[in-house]
């Protein structure tokens, strides 16, 4: 069963920001966009060894969505980022990031003709996720990963679209 899925060919990554997707930028064809899936079990063991699990529960499926921006928007990278973070990089500490609360929306369409999109409604910014690289006399790019969770209203976790 594959565990990744990579998007040919160069691809145009949207954000939902609370008032509808918007453009964050574009990859291109030494730079497609990443999806991993992770599904988190959880094994039950009922032996009185403890040795076998007798049964497992799914917990959750996560993804980790990767791309390489060589074009984007400023604005609304910055919009993203004060989302999450909130503005001037100051957030409420404890903040749950569900329903909406600090977390967006991730689009992943492909710019060449029958290939798949994704949408996944519930993303959020992890760690070192915003990455800028090639400064100076070469072209910039701006790496990105996004975490993404099923909506907890509907527990999908993304769908998908022939374009």
């Amino acid at each position: 069963m594959a565990t990744a899925i990579f998007v040919a060919g160069p691809t145009k990554i949207q954000v939902n920001l609370g008032a509808g997707y918007v453009d964050l930028g574009l990859t291109d064809n030494d730079s497609l966009p990443q999806i991993t899936y992770t599904d988190n079990v959880h094994e039950i063991k009922t032996v009185a060894s403890g040795a076998v699990p007798e049964e497992m529960v799914l917990q959750n499926t996560t993804a980790v969505i990767s791309c390489t921006l060589v074009k984007w928007d400023a604005a609304n990278l910055t919009a993203l980022a004060v989302r999450e973070r909130g503005a001037e990089y100051t957030t409420t500490v404890g903040r749950l990031l569900i329903n909406g609360n600090g977390t967006f929306g991730v689009k992943i369409l492909p710019l060449t003709a029958g290939k798949t999109s994704y949408t996944f409604a519930t993303c959020m910014i992890m760690g070192d996720a915003i990455n800028h690289s090639n400064f100076g006399n070469v072209e910039q790019r701006l790496g990105l990963t996004f975490k993404a969770i099923p909506t907890p209203s509907t527990n999908v976790l993304a769908t998908s679209a022939s374009t």
